[in-house]
């Protein structure tokens, strides 16, 4: 595996999680307005904000795997991931829990949530930087394996809010 085949793959995971945030928030943007409301980013609920978000989302995983010019693909990820995560970071820091609508799950924002957003943003940096620029068949092999770290993650994060195999005992 060299640089071209980890960009392929990096392409992927970050495409693969941007579609998978953003479509739920092009369907159902009150729940990210609302978010937007808690964090203090402003001060009434504007779906279309929410619902335009879930589209830059889409439309930065989208150009990431199919863009020619890998680099502004790659900012733009790496800006929105920079973004989300001060966001983020600045709510934790002030010791609120927001349910954040990250991939449309009633997840809250925790010091968890930090972690994974800086980790993305190692991925875009990384994409970004690299001077290996992978092909289409790395970019969709990246895809597939993006799909299916995105599809564990979104699992493993909903049966955490769902909580299915929880059992009351006291009736």
């Amino acid at each position: 595996m060299d640089l071209a085949d980890l960009a392929g793959a990096g392409c992927g995971l970050l495409a693969a999680l941007f579609i998978a945030s953003g479509v739920p928030k092009i369907r159902r943007p009150f729940g990210l307005a609302l978010a937007l409301v808690r964090f203090g980013v402003v001060r009434r609920v504007r779906p279309g904000l929410g619902r335009l978000l879930g589209a830059l989302e889409v439309a930065a995983g989208i150009a990431v795997v199919f863009s020619p010019a890998l680099l502004p693909a790659a900012a733009c990820a790496l800006v929105l991931l920079v973004a989300f995560t001060a966001v983020v970071v600045r709510s934790v820091l002030a010791g609120q829990s927001v349910e954040c609508a990250c991939f449309g799950t009633g997840e809250t924002t925790s010091w968890a949530t930090v972690v994974r957003n800086l980790v993305l943003i190692g991925v875009a940096a990384f994409v970004a930087a690299t001077p290996a620029v992978p092909t289409m068949d790395q970019r969709i092999s990246g895809l597939l394996i993006g799909t299916v770290i995105a599809c564990g993650y979104l699992l493993i994060s909903t049966l955490a809010v769902v909580k299915p195999f929880s059992v009351r005992l006291d009736g």
